[in-house]
């Protein structure tokens, strides 16, 4: 079934204390879930005022019970005085044998789209491509975050060995992450959950993923099928959007599941990197984003990566850091002037300067990897942050100093990889050689560019 289409579902619906009938609408592929009430004025020939609702619960014709959560008003319309139009939007729903107010659930079921290869627990053996064979992968899929397990695990709907048989037949694999709860939450704790793993999963792969299904389960709502407990499926539809899905290859990942150790434990370490995520998917999940505001997100995500991992955000815990971890190198001088500049070493400046920051994470263990971009161009962050406070304030000072067009474009590119790493390093995975062989790439191409811009110039002149 498409997913881009209306689908209409009639029903009555308590709002408030009063029951209307209206027609519920929801659109898979924009995340949207509309409900139409239409209402007779009977006494009086002026509509009620009607305003946002935290739940409205409705019972479709089917006999489907629905629960809408966070509803906005976005329509209150009276006409001809005969009738009146409602219009909300909900945030999410559930839809269900039973009312969801007050229900706390045990587990969270998400079938992903986009996450699979990342996984890497495909069902399907593909070493013998004359054979169609199946596997069952016992690699460790289970992991304890945010006071819950999470689980990895395989879903595959197979046509191939349908009755009778297809000339076309379909095979879909999907990732499915379930979060089961140390204790009943409410539906909000699994969407926040699901969310911050759908962002892991996003920053690891460096592409979108998308929610294909998702059901709730409550341990106490469950029937007996052949001896066996099974739990009623309570199915949950929230308002994202379908994201676009790029081409991407395996190599590019900033790291598979298999790299995140089930015994490592990362649960501070997901929560402070929330907010940084957030700003990092703006490069690929906004497709109309302009650069500018691509670029401010990035710099924002560096400067809240360090703000949070740091010296606990202090400017003296920084400056005792820097003299403890280099005062005794030989270019001890040539550091100093990029982690403690005189704007930072300033008694009036309370803070930790973005310059300083960029400098910090550029610097890293000083093993040089990024020694293009604080030795041979030392003034790479002093330009970033030029460049930021124009494209924050569009200040005339700033304007010329500002990075633009193709250079801006690269720039982001390497701020990007700067994150990237140093991300990755607080997840227990060291990237050094791929960025390092990345960034051999991006010199290599500069030294290109140069050499065929002085050749030009040379046959102009």
């Amino acid at each position: 079934m498409q997913d881009n289409i209306d689908r209409h579902f009639t029903g009555t619906f308590k709002i408030g204390e009063e029951e209307i009938t209206g027609e519920l609408i929801y659109n898979k592929e924009r995340g949207t879930t509309l409900l139409n009430l239409g209402k007779q004025l009977l006494d009086i020939p002026v509509g009620k005022s009607y305003g946002n609702l935290d739940i409205i619960t409705g019972v479709l014709n089917s006999g489907i019970i629905v629960t809408l959560f966070h509803n906005r008003c976005t329509q209150n319309q009276t006409r001809l005085f005969q009738t009146q139009k409602l219009v909300y939007v909900a945030e999410y729903s559930i839809w269900s044998k039973r009312n969801a107010i007050n229900i706390k659930y045990n587990k969270l079921e998400c079938v992903l789209e986009n996450a699979l290869d990342w996984s890497g627990l495909s069902a399907i053996d593909t070493s013998d491509l004359s054979v169609i064979k199946f596997k069952v992968n016992d690699n460790k899929n289970v992991y304890h975050w945010f006071d819950a397990t999470i689980t990895f695990h395989i879903s595959l709907n197979c046509e191939l060995f349908s009755f009778p048989h297809k000339e076309e037949s379909k095979v879909v694999e999907r990732l499915v992450v379930s979060i089961e709860a140390d204790k009943k939450q409410e539906t909000s704790y699994f969407i926040s959950v699901r969310n911050k793993v759908i962002s892991l999963i996003s920053f690891a792969i460096k592409n979108n993923v998308n929610i294909n299904e998702q059901y709730l389960y409550d341990y106490d709502d469950s029937y007996q099928l052949d001896e066996h407990t099974e739990y009623y499926q309570n199915y949950l539809y929230t308002s994202e959007h379908h994201l676009p899905i790029y081409n991407s290859s395996q190599w590019e990942y900033n790291f598979t599941l298999a790299q995140l150790l089930p015994e490592k434990d990362i649960n501070k370490e997901l929560t402070l990197l929330e907010p940084v995520f957030n700003l990092y998917l703006s490069l690929f999940k906004y497709t109309d984003m302009p650069p500018e505001m691509i670029f401010l997100n990035i710099v924002q995500a560096l400067e809240t990566f360090h703000a949070r991992f740091f010296y606990d955000n202090s400017k003296d815990k920084y400056f005792a850091s820097v003299i403890e971890r280099f005062g005794s190198c030989q270019n001890y001088p040539d550091i100093e002037k990029l982690l403690l500049c005189d704007t930072q070493k300033d008694k009036n400046c309370k803070y930790i300067i973005l310059v300083s920051r960029l400098n910090d994470l550029l610097i890293g263990k000083n093993d040089g990897l990024f020694r293009d971009y604080y030795v041979t161009d030392a003034g790479f962050a002093q330009t970033v942050a030029d460049t930021r406070h124009y494209y924050t304030h569009y200040g005339k000072s700033k304007e010329k100093k500002a990075l633009k067009g193709d250079k801006l474009i690269d720039v982001i590119g390497i701020l990007a990889l700067l994150l990237e790493y140093n991300v990755c390093l607080k997840l227990g995975i060291d990237n050094q050689e791929k960025v390092r062989e990345r960034l051999s790439s991006i010199a290599w191409w500069k030294q290109f560019q140069n050499y065929y811009q002085k050749e030009n110039e040379k046959k102009e002149s």
